[in-house]
């Protein structure tokens, strides 16, 4: 058979592998939403004030280590079935500079006012979208997106 007979058969099977694939998990195991991001932080306790002091979030629970010590701080905007987290795992061998996940997407109803006030707080913002998106980072680098959507 000429080779570009068996390459076409070739590319044949492996899209419809690709298409079988790409349909995911049965509907009874597919994810349902994001519940959140994590985090490897160097400084736990730092990390945990400023997502409540600077972004209003609370401690919704504490994994401890075999030693009894904190490792994990599980931060959120209160409970319910629809509330999403930020882990914020204890890591040493988290090196300076932001995580390499890209950023955390924070949906808020005054995506500028917000990055306003927390100017006044210490905190840079630049604008990506004005009135809609701004950035921010955390104390140890992480990207952090305040988002309003747009009205129609």
């Amino acid at each position: 058979m000429k080779s570009w007979m068996m390459a076409a058969m070739a590319a044949s099977l492996a899209l419809s592998a690709g298409a079988a694939f790409a349909e995911g998990p049965p509907p009874e195991l597919k994810p349902h939403k994001v519940d959140g991001a994590g985090l490897n932080v160097m400084d736990l306790e730092a990390q945990k004030a400023w997502y409540s002091a600077k972004l209003g979030m609370t401690l919704t629970n504490t994994i401890k280590a075999a030693d009894g010590s904190p490792r994990e701080y599980i931060m959120g905007y209160g409970g319910g079935p629809d509330a999403a987290i930020v882990a914020l795992l204890k890591s040493p061998q988290r090196q300076p500079g932001p995580n390499a996940m890209g950023r955390i997407i924070l949906g808020v109803p005054n995506a500028k006012a917000l990055a306003d006030w927390l100017k006044t707080q210490g905190v840079e913002a630049r604008t990506v979208i004005p009135n809609a998106a701004y950035f921010i980072a955390d104390p140890e680098g992480n990207a952090i997106e305040l988002y309003t959507p747009p009205k129609p």
